[in-house]
């Protein structure tokens, strides 16, 4: 393992040729991307060799129409050591064309290696012109009927439109029926929180939703008298929505009890003067008063969407008479989709297309559908739901929040033969449409399919179609068409249950054994007719039954309706739920654990980039749990949660989390995808927002402090952890407008105004951090990455620019802020933590202040007191002032509040709050990463595997392992853009200390070892010289395996 090592220096050594062939050849961070609209797209590779010491001297790609000629580009021989972020520099590209491309290189002694790989990328449409597809919807026959007659009721005598919070009202009506029938459901909506009951058994429950509410109670009806009861609740003014400081509020209730008859006729019951209404209290029922049509804006300016409709089939027949070459299947959505070709799947994707501001973009998927296609008669054939664009968003349940209504397929599929011709299908008004068995698909609410209503081989040759109607145009403000480089959401992972425990009520509990995101997969067998109802939560009641609260307005039901024709199975198709556990009611028979499985969905790949393993059982498991945590927020966007009523991009969640998410998984292209809505949700003033895509506007959209400042700490992290230039030239402009307003808000360099909702350190222990210090702080923290970034890109007068903005920032804060005996005002952790690690503190006050910091963590018996904001940087800033033994304190604690307080609960993902278990329960997810941040240390300073800044992307390797009595061993794996490092040491801070490290070809590093005492560092056996800094042996080495010793 013995290679060339220097003590501040690399010197060269001769060595025989070794192969070093280029490998892992990547476009646009993707290997061999299919259909991309990128005009310039970026190159990056490997080299495979194991050489000690190797390096690229000079590089040359070639581009080629076909595998054997270099006919569209040449770069020629470029005298470069870089190997990520190459750009394309050839002739225009031309759309829906394979491109292949190879890459040789030279390395440091003149020695030349080929790549061996195909390498390719394809092009998608690359313009809206490339688009002759025109949207389409399904219009449904029911739809007008069943709004036509819900009017807003209120109690009479009481004014509907002044009402006071918290006023209880109670209605009712009556439904006699003759029979029982084939279903029934009850939409409602209410302006406040509304309880409904059928015949006394609760089938319903919102605070503050602005969409109907769609409940089946086909089991709840009986044959005779129906008692339907609903209360109102009025409620209380909410800053994120239209009546925020509001005296009074607006009350009404509106809504359909719908009723299909076993004949096909439908039976409607409406709110209108029919129902009977009371304040709470009152024992006398009066005739409810009809206060307003349904688009009635006196009573709100978010007039109710549609109520939910069932997903559509749309579906065409065409023939293909010859031969074909390649077949191309470009689609998307406004809604979600599942493509099918003759029968088959088209892809593997779920939840297609990913969420997006879709007023500004909709992204489009590229399939390779060569092989589904026959001669003779084809159907190409979609199912066509809700997704994130129909489905109600935030804790207010905003339905088709970008665009109107309807949900719309778009689809365009361009058929290559072998003769030289070619043939376009798209969709438009040929295609034909009908009603899916599936009668509501919501993000939140989860999905019911009646599996009596399949139409088997309707996506088939041959099907009888003449009774399905015609799709109809529905062509809307023209969103941006572009194509989807990032991973799509796919299953990545089936789960068998641990265990299945029946319950009182005839019910059963599944237990996944792990907190995932997903759906589960139901197999049964029973009478047609039969419902079976799936609930999802993340942990348990103490009496065993499932714990709901924390999901607030999300339903997380999926119920399917047995069609009765022997074994059934039933994947959902356009939700998701955050759980654990799974009660299963109505299922026929006594399930066993083969009953149903946990399928995980997510935009990432299942492997993760990084790897540890430590001396620390307690550590892994964080580890392991922060993988999971990812796993099941990474979906799309990074959501907070997955499981309750928001599932939102939240950007201050995003910002401290995203160094240890790069560990984790390979996100760059996830980090591409998610910088889009970051920019496209960015206000007309230059504000990022506090979620991206934004859908709490035009309420509290201008970002917070370390909540609008992701839009910064995003490229900067992708940039330092990939050495990728792009995202910072593709987001310049926005960062610069962001910086732009926090200065113009305040012009004395103290963050106070231009904050939005100032969140602080959010869901700290410890309250008392002053909002403006925080603010001010992370001010200078996206002011110096403003420096760092505009280096990297040769802006250096921005960098000079920025570099004033920070001392501008550091004088006006030790001003406001730090009192002349090194006290920070406000005295918390996060106070001391922000100032310590942002370079706020004078040089000369650092020590006071670290003292201090520690005190206040000894007097809570070393525990923590940061929140969201200050816990990414606590133990960062505790190692790097000498006390690496208080971090692994607070690390290795298991008692609240810590990390370990969750993990010693049985968590196995990160909680959204430090008392989880004891919290708030209206805010309380057991998903939720932040807090996860800690684990950037681990790999960073546990494993000790860091990039250096003047090297982005592991060009240039810190390798700083920090030992400890209780922490004496650990092994680390990062697979960096230039390939796989590994740290793998065992020993104390005292001695004896022995490092293995592998550091990939075309890199160097920078080795930290203790430095202890008269000791020696050895590596394979001898003496080299090592030159002492901070405490630490450091040593250089270049690309290879090696051991070193200090004894």
């Amino acid at each position: 393992m013995r290679g060339p090592i220097a003590a501040g220096f690399l010197f060269s050594v001769g060595l025989l040729a070794a192969y070093a062939a280029p490998v892992r050849l990547r476009c646009e961070s993707v290997e061999n991307p299919l259909g991309i609209d990128t005009p310039a797209p970026h190159f990056s590779w490997q080299s495979d060799s194991k050489e000690w010491n190797w390096s690229q001297s000079a590089y040359q790609i070639t581009v080629e129409s076909s595998a054997d000629s270099a006919d569209v580009w040449d770069s020629g021989k470029v005298n470069s050591p870089e190997s990520v972020g190459i750009v394309y520099g050839g002739p225009k590209l031309k759309a829906r064309t394979r491109y292949y491309w190879r890459v040789r290189v030279w390395d440091s002694e003149g020695r030349v290696s080929q790549s061996t790989e195909s390498a390719w990328w394809e092009t998608g449409l690359m313009s809206q012109e490339g688009w002759s597809a025109k949207w389409i919807a399904w219009k449904n026959p029911e739809e007008d009927a069943d709004r036509a007659g819900i009017r807003w009721i209120w109690v009479a005598g009481q004014d509907a439109l002044s009402m006071a919070a918290r006023t209880v009202a109670q209605f009712r009506i009556d439904v006699d029926m003759g029979e029982k029938p084939r279903n029934a459901a009850l939409f409602l909506l209410a302006r406040g929180a509304f309880v409904a009951k059928v015949n006394g058994q609760q089938v319903g429950a919102k605070k503050e939703w602005y969409e109907f509410d769609r409940e089946d109670v086909t089991e709840q009806l009986v044959v005779g008298k129906n008692s339907i009861e609903v209360q109102v609740t009025v409620s209380e003014p909410n800053e994120f929505g239209p009546e925020a400081g509001a005296k009074t509020l607006k009350a009404a209730l509106a809504g359909v009890l719908k009723i299909a008859r076993n004949d096909g006729t439908m039976v409607r019951v409406f709110t209108d003067n029919g129902w009977q209404g009371r304040l709470a209290g009152d024992t006398t029922w009066h005739t409810a008063t009809v206060v307003g049509e349904l688009n009635d804006k006196r009573l709100g300016e978010i007039l109710p969407p549609p109520l939910a409709q069932p997903a559509a089939l749309v579906r065409r027949a065409f023939a293909v008479a010859k031969r074909v070459r390649s077949a191309c299947l470009y689609a998307t959505a406004l809604g979600s989709y599942r493509m099918f070709i003759n029968g088959k799947r088209v892809g593997q994707d779920v939840l297609t297309p990913d969420f997006t501001d879709y007023t500004k973009r909709v992204l489009y998927q590229t399939y390779d559908v060569t092989p589904l296609l026959t001669e003779g008669e084809n159907v190409i054939g979609a199912i066509l739901g809700d997704g994130w664009f129909g489905s109600g968003l935030t804790w207010q349940g905003r339905s088709f929040f970008f665009l109107p209504p309807p949900t719309r397929l778009l689809a365009q599929l361009e058929i290559d033969y072998t003769d030289g011709t070619h043939d376009t299908i798209v969709s438009d008004e040929s295609w034909k449409a009908l009603a899916s068995p599936i009668l509501r698909s919501e993000i939140y609410a989860g999905e019911f399919y009646d599996a009596r209503m399949e139409q088997a081989g309707w996506n088939q040759p041959g099907f009888a179609d003449s009774a399905w109607s015609a799709a109809v145009l529905s062509e809307t403000r023209a969103p941006a068409l572009r194509s989807q480089v990032s991973q799509p959401a796919r299953v990545a992972k089936m789960i068998t249950p641990m265990s299945v425990t029946p319950l009182p009520n005839g019910a059963y509990v599944f237990d996944m054994g792990q907190n995932m995101v997903g759906w589960a997969t139901l197999k049964a067998s029973g009478a047609a007719g039969t419902p079976i109802q799936m609930r999802f939560a993340e942990i348990l009641n103490p009496d065993g039954t499932i714990y709901r609260q924390n999901l607030r307005n999300a339903d997380a039901t999926d119920v399917y309706v047995l069609a009765g024709k022997g074994e059934e199975t039933f994947t959902p198709h356009f939700t998701f739920h955050g759980f654990r556990y799974v009660e299963v009611t109505g299922y026929p028979g006594v399930p066993t654990t083969q009953a149903i499985t946990g399928e995980v969905v997510n935009s990432l790949s299942w492997e993760p980039a990084g790897r540890l393993t430590t001396a620390s059982e307690l550590v892994n498991r964080m580890w392991s749990i922060g993988l999971w945590g990812q796993r099941g927020n990474f979906l799309s966007i990074p959501t907070d949660c997955p499981q309750r009523d928001e599932r939102l991009g939240w950007m201050g969640d995003a910002g401290v989390f995203w160094r240890t998410g790069s560990f984790n998984f390979d996100i760059e292209a996830f980090s591409h995808k998610f910088m889009s809505d970051v920019t496209d949700a960015q206000t007309a003033a230059g504000a990022f927002t506090n979620v991206s895509p934004d859908v709490l506007r035009p309420f509290g959209s201008e970002g917070a402090p370390g909540w609008g400042d992701a839009g910064v700490i995003i490229p900067w992290t992708v940039w330092l952890q990939y050495g990728d230039k792009s995202i910072i030239t593709e987001n310049w402009d926005a960062m610069q407008s962001w910086m732009e307003f926090i200065a113009r808000a305040n012009p004395d360099f103290l963050r106070k105004k231009g904050v939005g909702p100032n969140f602080a350190d959010w869901l700290a222990p410890d309250e008392h951090t002053p909002k403006d210090l925080l603010a001010t702080a992370y001010w200078a923290l996206i002011a110096n990455m403003m420096v760092d970034m505009a280096h990297a890109v040769a802006k250096d007068e921005d960098a000079k620019r920025y570099h004033d903005v920070v001392e501008n920032i550091r004088k006006a804060y030790q001003l406001a802020y730090i009192k002349e005996n090194g006290e920070v005002e406000g005295g918390t952790q996060t106070a001391y933590v922000v100032t310590l690690y942002t370079g706020m503190a004078p040089p000369a006050m650092e020590e006071t202040m670290v003292n201090k910091l520690v005190g206040d963590i000894e007097s809570r018996n070393w525990h923590l007191s940061t929140g969201f904001l200050g816990t990414p940087f606590l133990l960062f800033t505790l190692a790097n002032h000498g006390r690496v033994d208080v971090a692994y304190r607070l690390l290795l604690n298991e008692t609240y509040p810590s990390w370990g307080y969750m993990l010693s609960k049985g968590a196995t993902t990160w909680w959204e709050r430090w008392n989880g278990d004891t919290g708030d329960p209206a805010m309380n997810s057991y998903n939720h990463y932040a807090f996860g941040s800690v684990v950037a240390w681990v790999y960073r300073s546990v494993a000790g595997i860091d990039t250096d800044i003047d090297g982005p992307g592991y060009q240039e390797i810190i390798i700083h392992p920090r030992p400890d009595s209780r922490m004496t061993h650990a092994h680390g794996e990062y697979d960096s853009v230039y390939g796989r490092i590994v740290s793998d040491w065992q020993g104390t801070p005292t001695g004896p200390f022995s490092l293995e490290v592998t550091i990939p070809a075309n890199t160097h590093a920078k080795v930290f070892l203790p430095a202890i005492g008269n000791a020696h560092v050895i590596e394979d056996g001898r003496p080299i010289d090592a030159r002492r800094e901070a405490g630490s042996y450091v040593v250089r080495i270049g690309s290879g395996s090696y051991k070193l010793e200090v004894k």
